[in-house]
């Protein structure tokens, strides 16, 4: 029964958290996956996703199973810490749970999540081996395979390879096989971005989004998205424990998780630094000394967070908009003037097409996000009292 209440406290948590984000409508990159868009990502998680098109609320169901999986994975760090002291475990969990990372990310339909608990399940494997009780050799197929579906969900996985070599090099198997269950799922991938130009090209503009920064404005960057992941705490103890246990393969990670960030800064990438550092306070325990303190600092630095933090309870333009233009009784497509992202096509029940007056004559309406002088020659007026400039046809 204890239990059984820690679960319903936790889902009601992680609701709650997906709740928040729903609030202000469904962002470029969510759309992206829910619309499963061929761009930036491989296709196993935005399929699934788009599998869900005909589910009403479809954005909020994805949004509490992401938060879920990532609230609800307490779980396994639990297992990881069952050696623990129950005061320790507790800690730990604690420190998972309000920890920033998981706070503000819960919710977000983001392939970053994902990794993260891919990594998180990558580094209990690993020290499951490290451990001396559990034989790698008795799951290499299930690993290999779990290897090649998290490559499939989003490429950032490859951020923890370290961990991922370190498994299949302590089996006691042929060089070859060891080599072939690393490699060929990554050559699988590459292979499907070769043969996908929208991939290859997002992997360019990921490169070239902090050009023209300087070294010192991305290294400061990326500090405080380490800090932050963790709430200062996690992040410092978990840091620690992977140096003071010598894990080189979480160390090696970590390293690739903090050139990853200073080459493509995104807000959501945080989250990627959570499991190494868990992994590092379950390799070293000792820097949970004062346990009980530690756990008090992380609720007060997540209050803290929480107190500061902007908290959007407005829509997003494209939902305030399109809610308008969803009621309309015509037919036609909506053309869209200026720069706009996936989510007004994620918003609208009609085909969205980039504004050009050659296509007025099949429109239903017209967002101007940019001049678009000339449209009510061509038999539409402007509806007031909306953020946008927005053009429907006369009847």
């Amino acid at each position: 029964m204890r239990r059984f209440l820690i679960l319903i406290g936790l889902e009601a948590y992680a609701v709650l958290l997906a709740l928040y984000r729903g609030l202000g409508g469904v962002h470029t990159d969510e759309a992206k996956y829910l619309l499963d868009i061929p761009y930036p990502h491989p296709p196993l998680a935005r399929f699934a996703m788009s599998l869900t098109e005909f589910v009403p609320s479809q954005e909020m169901v994805w949004r509490v199973i992401f938060a879920t999986l990532l609230v609800q994975s307490v779980w396994l760090i639990a297992h990881m810490a069952k050696h623990f002291s129950s005061e320790d475990r507790l800690t730990l969990c604690g420190l998972w749970i309000f920890c920033a990372s998981v706070m503000f990310q819960s919710g977000t339909v983001m392939m970053a999540v994902l990794t993260a608990l891919q990594g998180l399940v990558f580094v209990w494997l690993l020290l499951k081996v490290e451990s001396g009780k559990w034989k790698v050799e008795n799951y290499l197929g299930w690993i290999a395979l779990f290897w090649l579906a998290s490559l499939f969900t989003a490429y950032q996985v490859v951020l923890y390879l370290p961990i991922v070599i370190a498994l299949f090099w302590k089996a006691k198997i042929h060089p070859m096989h060891k080599l072939f269950a690393i490699g060929a799922p990554l050559l699988l991938v590459g292979m499907y971005v070769a043969s996908n130009p929208l991939a290859a090209a997002s992997f360019i503009s990921a490169g070239e989004q902090n050009v023209g920064q300087s070294l010192l404005s991305l290294l400061q960057t990326t500090l405080k998205s380490w800090l932050w992941a963790g709430s200062i705490v996690l992040s410092v103890v978990g840091l620690l424990g992977m140096i003071k246990s010598k894990q080189w393969p979480l160390l090696l990670s970590f390293l690739l998780v903090f050139a990853f960030h200073i080459t493509s800064y995104r807000v959501y990438y945080p989250v990627l630094f959570l499991p190494l550092l868990i992994g590092g306070v379950v390799a070293y325990p000792k820097v949970l000394r004062k346990p009980a303190l530690l756990l008090a600092m992380q609720i007060v630095i997540a209050v803290y967070v929480f107190a500061h933090t902007e908290l959007a309870f407005y829509e997003t333009g494209a939902r305030t908009v399109m809610r308008q233009v969803n009621q309309l009784p015509s037919n036609g497509v909506v053309l869209i003037s200026g720069s706009f992202g996936h989510a007004w096509q994620y918003e609208s029940r009609s085909p969205v097409l980039r504004y050009r007056p050659s296509l007025l004559s099949k429109a239903k309406a017209v967002v101007c996000l940019e001049d678009c002088l000339g449209v009510s020659a061509y038999g539409f007026y402007q509806i007031e009292n909306i953020p946008q400039e927005v053009w429907i046809r006369k009847n």
